[in-house]
């Protein structure tokens, strides 16, 4: 339920950044680009919250493991993504640049779609794995015993 909030975000983030990419190409005078600055990070705070928060819900028991291993691939990623901008920067300037990434962010809201319609099923058949073995390691400790 709680990534159905994000779907609008899911949507307009891309767009936003699209935005921004073209009125950095276009030198738009510093106010719009303040105005697409604000959008940006408007929408990607309204996603990063309901999607922490869902990955907390969606993992009962190990939830700080899961908001850990969110923050370190997001590191990754802005790693990765901090040391090829310069040159696809220099390369395609600010408005390709910011399109492509747009494009990669539609390609993983596309992706939160999935996990909003599967995410339940795959929460059940790994409860069910969890706990078969379980029962498989405790028939094994009473037969050690």
């Amino acid at each position: 339920m709680r990534l159905r909030s994000t779907v609008h975000g899911l949507v307009i983030f891309p767009l936003c950044v699209i935005g921004y990419a073209w009125v950095l190409e276009e030198r738009v005078n510093v106010s719009g680009v303040c105005v697409m600055l604000f959008a940006c990070g408007f929408v990607s705070i309204f996603v990063y919250t309901s999607t922490l928060a869902y990955i907390v819900d969606a993992n009962v028991g190990r939830s700080s493991s899961a908001v850990a291993l969110n923050s370190a691939f997001r590191g990754t990623c802005a790693f990765i993504f901090e040391e090829i901008a310069v040159p696809m920067q220099d390369g395609l300037g600010d408005g390709w640049m910011y399109t492509i990434i747009a494009v990669i962010m539609a390609f993983s809201g596309v992706l939160m779609i999935v996990v909003m319609h599967k995410g339940a099923q795959w929460r059940a058949e790994a409860e069910e794995r969890e706990l078969a073995a379980a029962i498989a390691q405790e028939e094994k400790n009473m037969i050690q015993v």
